[in-house]
């Protein structure tokens, strides 16, 4: 296939990307996750071409240097364009995966020029952060911001003064208060994944077998750091989370008992709680399964009415699917909210652009072959360093219930 033909799909695929990000369609969080995954197959399918078709211009143009003038050393290596560095290329990812079969080290140090430390390879490294943040789950609509170690900074929390003033008037002044300070201290996240050495021979040079070891670790740090984001209290981790970031009842909706006494008032309450300069951008709700069924279900004031308050088209009925609002406001459906939860909120609303996950220099991996040796099987440590803040409580409203569900 021609260069110029490939970038050209390339752009094709990348404004399909963007097109199943923002989900204008309606799509269910399965069919946007299937859509996304065949794409970038597609993707790296398309980036593999490119990269054989430069190998092969490459040794053609040696061989005819060779043919023209005599060779007294070897020639230098070609640069390739489409490099960014030795753990993006192909052959550093199937020197990985061998090395991880083998525990033969060399192989990777020969592509890599290393005698420490080694890269995980750049489509095993993009594979987990698409995995983690996916832009269907609360983890891909958060706030995050990378940091290099604990920090300590000051948040805005009072406005300067604006008057209106008559002419030749003095102007009265005031410094914006930054008097509130948020401490940031990333604490360590790691998932180990024990792998036979069957399993990693049969990933060398599949590309498939490989994605799918590095999303399962991605699938199981997604759960528990949405937990430890959520909930708060997850052991190691940070206290607070989002369910406690109502700090006053000026922000809280309480309803007595659980689910099923929710009415469209609350909703309505809940959404209000927010102050409207917060109401917009980034500004959604956030509850679990059995709450968004429960929202679905609120019917018309009337002891016999089948009339839903919440219609998924203008003809009413169920037929049409989900709409993608509550009272016009955007839903992420999110099963790490605590539905036994009975002192914080447990349908949340707010702008999460005032809610930051802190990242620590990205995900690493450590791998060890020895501790598992006895069974010919190796160890996969993928880590990385998160800390959570709400940087503004009253960007954020919930719904209470004195009742578990």
């Amino acid at each position: 296939m021609a260069t110029l033909s490939i970038r050209h799909e390339l752009g094709t695929i990348a404004a399909e990307m963007r097109k199943v990000n923002e989900n204008k369609e309606g799509w269910s969080a399965a069919e946007v996750e299937e859509r996304f995954d065949a794409l970038n197959k597609r993707a790296a399918a398309l980036e593999q071409s490119v990269q054989d078709e430069a190998r092969t211009k490459r040794i053609e143009d040696l061989a005819t240097k060779a043919n023209d003038i005599q060779l007294r050393t070897a020639p230098a290596p070609v640069a390739r364009a489409t490099r960014t560095g030795p753990t993006a290329s192909p052959e550093y990812r199937d020197a990985f995966w061998r090395y991880l079969s083998t525990g033969n080290m060399a192989e990777v140090r020969a592509i890599t020029g290393s005698t420490t430390n080694i890269g995980l390879p750049d489509d095993m490294y993009r594979t987990l952060v698409e995995k983690l943040y996916q832009p269907t789950n609360l983890l891909g609509r958060l706030n995050r911001l990378a940091v290099d170690g604990d920090k300590k900074f000051a948040i805005g929390n009072a406005l300067p003064t604006s008057a209106f003033v008559a002419e030749n008037t003095s102007i009265s002044a005031s410094d914006p208060s930054f008097s509130a300070q948020v401490t940031v201290d990333p604490v360590k996240l790691v998932c180990r994944t024990t792998a036979s050495i069957e399993a990693l021979a049969d990933a060398v040079g599949n590309p498939d077998m490989q994605g799918y070891i590095m999303k399962q670790q991605a699938t199981s740090m997604s759960i528990l750091l949405e937990q430890a984001i959520v909930r708060g209290g997850v052991s190691g981790a940070w206290t607070d989370g989002l369910e406690k970031a109502p700090v006053t009842a000026s922000q809280t909706v309480a309803v007595t008992g659980a689910y099923s006494a929710l009415t469209g008032d609350n909703i309505i309450d809940a959404a209000h709680k927010v102050a409207p300069q917060y109401r917009t951008g980034n500004f959604f709700w956030v509850m679990d399964d059995t709450a968004l069924k429960t929202i679905r279900k609120i019917k018309a004031p009337s002891t016999t009415s089948t009339d839903y308050i919440w219609k998924p088209d203008l003809n009413g009925g169920l037929v049409g699917g989900f709409p993608g609002t509550i009272y016009g406001i955007p839903y992420v459906v999110c099963q790490s909210v605590d539905a036994a939860e009975t002192t914080n909120a447990r349908i949340l609303i707010g702008n999460f652009d005032y809610a930051t996950l802190f990242e620590r220099l990205g995900m690493q991996m450590l791998v060890d072959p020895y501790s598992g040796s006895s069974t010919l099987a190796v160890n996969l440590y993928t880590y990385a360093r998160f800390d959570f803040k709400v940087l503004l409580a009253e960007a954020f409203a919930g719904i209470t219930f004195s009742t578990a569900n």
